[in-house]
């Protein structure tokens, strides 16, 4: 997926509580995905809001591109709830045992700990939007895959929140 350079003029809007900033996908560059649990084949993801971006405190907003083949395993949030947005492309999303075309203008909405999963077996790339509410962060989700599904779970009903 090519990018467009974006030379824009940024101003920070002074407000009583704090700064708002107006920030470009394009502007951001790719994470570092690395070796992350659950995640299979090519993909690009911009993480665009968070704490680090515009100093948010309860909600994570990134854009991916998962590419043909790609998968995301069945997974869930224990400390937030997630949406995605899908922009272009299709790709199968799942919730508890059902899976469904996931198509433009669509949204897959899981709540806090239940078990979502997304892959895309078509030729073309799937683009979307993600956000995470409750959290800053994308660490701080509480993400777990099914390894952990079973120890995470005991963590969340003892109350016991991880560092």
């Amino acid at each position: 997926m090519k990018r467009l350079p974006v030379k824009l003029q940024r101003e920070l809007y002074e407000f009583p509580e704090g700064k708002i900033r107006l920030i470009n996908w394009r502007e951001v560059a790719p994470m570092e995905l690395g070796n992350w649990a659950g995640l299979h084949g090519k993909m690009e993801t911009q993480l665009i809001v968070c704490r680090e971006t515009t100093g948010s405190k309860q909600t994570v907003m990134g854009r991916s591109v998962f590419f043909p083949g790609s998968f995301h395993d069945p997974h869930c949030h224990l400390y937030a709830e997630e949406f995605i947005y899908c922009l272009s492309g299709k790709a199968v999303a799942g919730s508890g045992n059902k899976e469904y075309l996931f198509t433009p203008g669509d949204v897959q909405f899981a709540a806090t700990g239940e078990i979502h999963w997304l892959r895309n077996p078509f030729d073309d790339p799937l683009e979307f939007i993600w956000v995470y509410t409750g959290t800053a962060m994308p660490n701080e989700s509480g993400y777990s895959t099914p390894d952990l599904f079973n120890e995470a779970y005991t963590i969340v009903k003892k109350g016991e929140i991880p560092e």
